[in-house]
């Protein structure tokens, strides 16, 4: 008689993504900023957050985008930014579509380091998909 395999799996749900974890440099360590941004108010460390919110709010040289798109990205940014009295930003669930958008946005406007970090926190990992040229 065959044995019947008891192995489980276990599936990740999808908790979200952290948008307060700090922008990593190429060594692993977080980017921090220029002294003058802190004094004005800003957080110490980049955050995936601010990536995502300065991206959604600039406008690319190359940019086709209308009316339409450009409200989305408003919207989305606001979402993302949250609440005006906090600073920390929330952890959401981010559809494909808001992650795309994201994503293209970072590649715009942002050197390989920024979109790789943002591009692994959206997706979790940097790796190219097998047979991708």
């Amino acid at each position: 008689m065959t044995e019947l395999s008891t192995e489980t799996k276990t599936v990740a749900l999808d908790q979200g993504v952290d948008l307060n974890q700090p922008v990593l440099d190429i060594n692993g360590n977080p980017i921090e900023r220029m002294k003058e941004e802190i004094d004005a108010g800003a957080h110490p460390v980049m955050r995936i957050g601010d990536i995502c919110v300065n991206a959604l709010m600039a406008t690319p040289e190359d940019d086709k985008a209308d009316g339409i798109q450009k409200l989305k990205r408003f919207n989305l940014a606001r979402k993302i930014k949250g609440s005006s009295e906090d600073e920390d930003y929330p952890t959401l669930r981010l559809n494909s579509k808001n992650k795309k958008m994201i994503e293209e946005l970072v590649e715009k406007v942002y050197p390989t380091l920024t979109y790789a970090r943002l591009y692994e926190a959206l997706e979790g990992n940097t790796e190219e998909e097998e047979g991708a040229d």
